[in-house]
């Protein structure tokens, strides 16, 4: 990031990811033991929300910071200049220049 990026901007975008982490994680673990406590399933269950949560965390934390990653990149790089070329730039235009005479 830029130094002279605003620092609200900064927190917002790791306030987000912090989000992005710990909503599934909260969900997936408050739900699931919800449901394994209301129709009294067995506790690999809850096993299983947990590693769910921890799949859509990892997912989730994965495309946000590729997302991040392809904002700055487009933003730090420069506008690429147009291609020209003159006939004198190339190297066999003094070989030809050189041969005429």
């Amino acid at each position: 990031m830029k130094k002279d990026e605003n620092p609200i901007s900064v927190y917002a975008k790791v306030s987000q990811l912090a989000f992005v982490i710990l909503t599934p994680l909260l969900l997936f673990i408050w739900g699931g033991s919800a449901l394994v406590n209301h129709f009294d399933l067995p506790d690999w269950v809850m096993g299983i929300f947990i590693a769910l949560a921890i799949i859509f965390m990892l997912g989730g934390a994965v495309n946000y910071l590729a997302t991040l990653i392809r904002y700055y990149e487009k933003r730090e790089k420069p506008a690429p200049k147009a291609f020209t070329s003159r006939r004198s730039d190339n190297d066999y235009y003094d070989d030809y220049k050189n041969m005429r005479k």
